[in-house]
């Protein structure tokens, strides 16, 4: 009878110390899970941040960022914004390829509009049947321009070049689109995040 007891009490001061594991066990996922609902809460309140510092830079591109959906709950929030950042990527190199191609078109027309001011460029020579050379046909001219070069970003670029593409950018930015201003045959407009081409004959 006393064993049997014995016994008994044992095995429950044995269920006992289980149970306090197990407690113990479940307190840390519940902290734990506490600290993820924490983190989902702060990021939800940071993406809106983040989001206007973005929509800030593409807007000097002349670009506009798609609207941000709706934060979700718990983990979703993170599965959302990286479906969000993946479509605004995949136009991302466009608006960054249209930028690009009109801040040399800027940079062109400085330099030879300058250079056609002084009298130092006869386009004539480049009219007509004329052959460019390719970039990598130029390294000894390359290497010959380099102070021009320092001197064009230092004297054009900086003090009116940079501000007239983001004033073109911001201009197009009013009406929701981006222009490529080099004289192709067509214009490319960036609208959303998306290029649209028009021949020159088309309505803007």
């Amino acid at each position: 009878m006393l064993e049997s007891l014995r016994k008994t009490v044992e095995d429950d001061a044995n269920e006992k110390v289980a149970l306090k594991g197990k407690i113990t066990e479940l307190e840390a996922v519940h902290s734990r899970v506490s600290e993820l609902e924490r983190v989902y809460v702060e990021v939800a309140a940071r993406i809106d941040g983040v989001y206007q510092e973005y929509k800030k830079a593409l807007a000097a591109l002349g670009a506009e960022a798609l609207p941000l959906p709706e934060p979700a709950e718990g983990p979703q929030v993170f599965f959302q914004l990286l479906d969000w950042l993946t479509s605004e990527f995949e136009g991302l190199g466009e608006v960054m390829g249209v930028a690009s191609d009109n801040a040399a078109s800027v940079s062109f027309e400085g330099l030879v509009g300058n250079l056609l001011r002084v009298g130092a460029v006869d386009l004539s020579k480049l009219r007509g049947d004329f052959q460019y050379v390719p970039y990598e046909g130029l390294s000894e001219e390359v290497a010959r321009i380099q102070e021009v070069k320092i001197a064009l970003s230092e004297r054009f670029s900086e003090p009116s070049g940079r501000v007239a593409v983001r004033t073109l950018a911001a201009t197009a930015a009013e009406v929701g689109s981006f222009r490529k201003i080099l004289p192709f045959e067509g214009f490319v407009s960036l609208a959303c995040g998306k290029v649209l081409f028009f021949s020159a004959g088309d309505d803007a």
